[in-house]
This record gives structure tokens, C-alpha cells and sequence, in this order.
């Protein structure tokens, strides 16, 4: 079986979007970063915690999001142009994927234990590849529609 159609795998990961916001109640975007005291890498910490102390099901991958402020912020006078989150690798985890926003911007982490994921490298560079064969498909000329 070859490659799926990357149109059809927007179209899946849509549907699969969707469905999860109808099935879960996750915390509103607005909620989590107006948390008082809380910045983003600590609830990406936060997430992979009690991920890992509430699941007793064997898994080696840890993906979490939290947005971040959409507008720029400043160090000293210097400007701060990324955000790249790092999310700590739970015990016998393999990989961890933190992914936050800001400043109009999208920022993915990737923390690995190389003797877990040796070729941490190979990854990067499949995911760069297959978010750009998404970008493109949603900027085609066919529209994205989820089923309801």
C-alpha cells in the first residue's frame, strides 16, 4: 500500500480533530495562558507529568500543546523571534513533542533519548517534509471539508 494522498490525510486529521473536540472537554487556549504565574514550558511540563502519572497503559511518546502569547516579547530590549518547547522525557519514553504558538508562529521541540530513537534525526526531517505536503495540500486548489 503506497503513501496516502496528503489531501486525504489533512481531510483525516480534520475529521480526527473535530471528533476530539466533541469527545473531551479540553482546557479553552485563553484559560490556560491567563493561568496566573504559569508560563508555557511550565504547563508543558505540567501536561507531560500528569500524563505519565495517570496512564497505566505502556507508550513511548509524549506529544503535548500549549498556546503561547501572540504577541512579541522582550528581553533586555532584544526581541524574542522563536519559541521552542521541550518537553522532559518520562521514564522509558523514547520521544517527547512539545508544540506552542506565538507571535503568529508555530514552534515544535523534539527531546529524544538517542539510544530509544537513535535516528532522531530521520524523524525531524520526515516531519518537516510531511507538515509541508499538509501546508500544500491546504493551500490547493481541492477545499477541506470535515465530515459531521
Amino acid at each position: 500500500v503506497g503513501e496516502p494522498d496528503p489531501v486525504i490525510r489533512l481531510q483525516r486529521i480534520a475529521y480526527d480533530t473535530s471528533r476530539y473536540g466533541e469527545e473531551a472537554r479540553p482546557v479553552g487556549a485563553k484559560a490556560m495562558v491567563g493561568l496566573v504565574g504559569f508560563a508555557p514550558p511550565t504547563l508543558h511540563t505540567l501536561g507531560a507529568r500528569v500524563g505519565s502519572s495517570l496512564s497505566e497503559r505502556a507508550y513511548s511518546l509524549t506529544v503535548t500543546n500549549v498556546p503561547g502569547p501572540q504577541t512579541p516579547l522582550y528581553a533586555g530590549g532584544a526581541r524574542m523571534l522563536a519559541a521552542y518547547p521541550i518537553v522532559p522525557l518520562a521514564s522509558r519514553h523514547a520521544l517527547s513533542i512539545g508544540l506552542t504558538s506565538y507571535d503568529g508562529g508555530v514552534f515544535l521541540g523534539l527531546n529524544a533519548d538517542r539510544d530509544g530513537m537513535p535516528d532522531i534525526d530521520v524523524f525531524a526531517q520526515s516531519l518537516r517534509e510531511s507538515l509541508a505536503e499538509l501546508l500544500e495540500a491546504a493551500r490547493g486548489p481541492r477545499r477541506l471539508t470535515v465530515a459531521e
